[in-house]
């Protein structure tokens, strides 16, 4: 049993409330998993070149003579913007050249190798990833999220049924720039599935089944599938109950499994959606409307919302449902 939620933004003046939101909603659901939590958070889009924005977590108090390190180390691959220390996390600006690849799989092995008391958290132009074993408010106080702004995020508190309880094993998961998922549920099918992406030449971090939502994901998308297909498939090829939202700088996506086994409840204005495990959580957000469309989606449903469209029903999509 754990605790998912979501907020996306119709409209931009919003986006300074996206932090108080979704910590919001996310903290009632922390009676559904107390053992850790996790938040990620994505910026308003930008115009012109973005920064590749890395999130690095460390074990060990970051100091000035790691940071200093990490700068000389990083300059091998791009153009340092900055790298400021964020809790016990450095947060790393990339200026991107022309024609530039950053591959994350190279990236995550040599950054571990160089500094094993850093650990990769995201990547992205717009992705930022927290996370934090205990309470939620834990994780709030660390890092100060309530002033967060930004488009749309997700958030987990997690009950751990399959895995050890660490920073590794909580969730949000991310398998590729900009992308990151939280699950309450578990993967029947999971070993097979993990073994079909290794095959692949996907590397697994954890023994989350989790992860490989992330991971399934993001290969489905290098084939050339667009994220509606995806999840279509997704519910033919993957066992299991379980609902899970998955992020992107454009979309944000519910998925419900064949069973409806896992909670998922839909809030909708013309200013935000605001998904959660369960209706409470609704009740202790700011500017909470009665009167806004809630509904629980259906079986084996797939809701996608654009984020920033402003239309209410043509941006609901429903595919999956029987």
């Amino acid at each position: 049993m754990c605790g998912i939620a979501g907020i996306i933004y119709r409209d931009s003046k919003q986006s300074e409330k996206l932090g108080a939101d979704l910590i919001s909603i996310i903290q009632p659901l922390e009676s559904r998993g107390p053992d850790s939590c996790g938040v990620a958070f994505y910026s308003d889009s930008a115009t012109g070149s973005k920064p590749i924005k890395l999130i690095v977590r460390s074990d060990e108090p970051p100091s000035d003579r790691i940071r200093s390190s990490l700068h000389d180390w990083l300059r091998q691959v791009a153009p340092v913007q900055s790298i400021d220390i964020v809790a016990d996390s450095y947060r790393i600006l990339l200026n991107p050249v022309e024609d530039l690849r950053f591959d994350l799989k190279p990236f995550m092995q040599s950054l571990h190798q160089r500094f094993p008391m850093l650990h990769f958290m995201s990547a992205g132009h717009q992705l930022e990833i927290f996370k934090e074993v205990g309470e939620v408010q834990n994780l709030v106080s660390k890092y100060s999220l309530s002033p967060f702004t930004g488009s749309h995020g997700i958030a987990h508190t997690r009950m751990a049924t399959e895995s050890t309880v660490d920073l590794d094993h909580c969730h949000p998961f991310t398998s590729s720039y900009d992308l990151s998922i939280v699950h309450n549920g578990q993967l029947s099918n999971y070993y097979r599935l993990r073994f079909q992406l290794e095959r692949a030449g996907i590397v697994f971090e954890t023994h989350n089944d989790s992860e490989a939502i992330a991971h399934y994901v993001y290969y489905q998308l290098l084939q050339g599938l667009t994220l509606e297909e995806t999840l279509e498939k997704f519910l033919t090829e993957v066992d299991g109950v379980y609902t899970f939202l998955l992020a992107t700088p454009e979309k944000v996506a519910l998925v419900r499994d064949q069973f409806a086994a896992k909670p998922a409840v839909i809030y909708e204005t013309d200013e935000k959606v605001a998904i959660a495990s369960e209706y409470r959580a609704f009740l202790n957000m700011p500017g909470f409307d009665p009167s806004a469309t809630i509904r629980e989606p259906d079986a084996s449903e797939i809701n996608v919302w654009t984020v920033g469209a402003h239309q209410r029903q043509p941006q609901l999509s429903t595919l999956g449902a029987k």
